[in-house]
């Protein structure tokens, strides 16, 4: 039988509700590695053991909510069975590296929860040259290792390294709330990184 194995908590300011869950439930919340904001938050049951864990993120749309994660041993076919049964898929699946795949539902009553899938061997096929997950909504027609943004998808032409830079910086200024400086910083770590601009 599934159980929920994880949530999500959607934040418009990750500081003050890092504060608000720690201070209010004594939850545990560390930055999670890796170049994403991604906050693990660790919980303990009253009598000591341990909780259900958690995630917190910064909100992209403002209609997001706190999403349960479901484990499912497959969520390809549990994404079959959502629609079958009148839900939607409103998140595709996506690769969490060494990690699992995930996938975000409606049921028939507009809730909205999540599937997990535990695999330590996923992979996220990313953009080449930008470092993007690419799925079926940002692959280039022209060359599947590239996205959108990073290949013209009138001309095919490939966007120069300091335009796929710019482009990074202000992805991670405008979704990760990340200052210039920062996104800079960040986007010099990543792109050597990316087999387009390894030397």
């Amino acid at each position: 039988m599934s159980t929920i194995t994880h949530f999500i908590v959607q934040a418009d300011d990750v500081e003050r509700a890092k504060k608000f869950y720690a201070e209010l439930f004594d939850w545990k919340i560390e930055k999670f590695p890796g170049p994403i904001d991604y906050y693990a938050i660790t919980t303990t049951a009253e009598n000591g053991e341990e909780g259900l864990d958690g995630g917190l993120v910064k909100r992209e749309e403002p209609q997001d909510t706190i999403v349960n994660y479901v484990d499912v041993p497959s969520v390809d076919e549990h994404i079959v069975k959502v629609e079958k049964l009148g839900g939607k898929v409103v998140v595709p699946k996506m690769a969490i590296p060494g990690i699992g795949y995930a996938a975000v539902c409606i049921d028939t009553e507009n809730n909205t929860f999540g599937l997990w899938e535990c695999d330590e061997d996923a992979k996220m096929k990313q953009c080449e040259s930008c470092g993007m997950p690419l799925d079926e909504k940002t692959t280039s027609k022209f060359d599947d290792r590239y996205c959108i943004h990073c290949q013209d998808q009138q001309s095919g032409d490939l966007a120069t390294k300091e335009q796929v830079k710019e482009g990074s910086i202000n992805a991670a200024m405008q979704f990760m709330g990340k200052t210039r400086e920062e996104a800079e910083k960040m986007a010099d770590e990543m792109m050597p990184e990316l087999p387009r601009w390894r030397e």
